[in-house]
């Protein structure tokens, strides 16, 4: 999968990987972030803001629908796996995000 543009680097668009994807009305992204870094915790408090800077269709005024499945594994020191599907038609951010379980050196 390739990243996309320099000011996204970060996420990865899913789309790219098959046609059939590429000709929905939405765009799909992926990443990973260390659930106690900064960078993780402004994304949690401001997810536009971040969206917006970071995906370029994202805009200012779009909302946010999340979900944070394995959630009981807490939110210290371990990955966290974002899917965000960007809908431009319903001007939304779709989130999924995965909380991985800590590696048995405590993570």
């Amino acid at each position: 999968m390739a990243a996309q543009a320099s000011g996204t680097a970060r996420w990865t668009m899913i789309d790219e990987v098959s046609e059939e994807i590429r000709s929905e009305p939405w765009s799909m992204y992926w990443r990973e972030w260390k659930s106690d870094s900064e960078e993780f915790a402004r994304f949690l408090r401001e997810p536009i803001a971040v969206l917006a800077k970071e995906i370029s269709e994202v805009e200012q005024d779009w909302t946010v629908t999340s979900t944070i499945a394995n959630h009981h594994v807490g939110m210290g020191h371990s990955g966290i796996c974002i899917v965000a599907t960007s809908v431009p038609s319903e001007r939304r951010v779709y989130l999924w995000m995965y909380k991985h379980a800590p590696d048995e050196e405590g993570a």
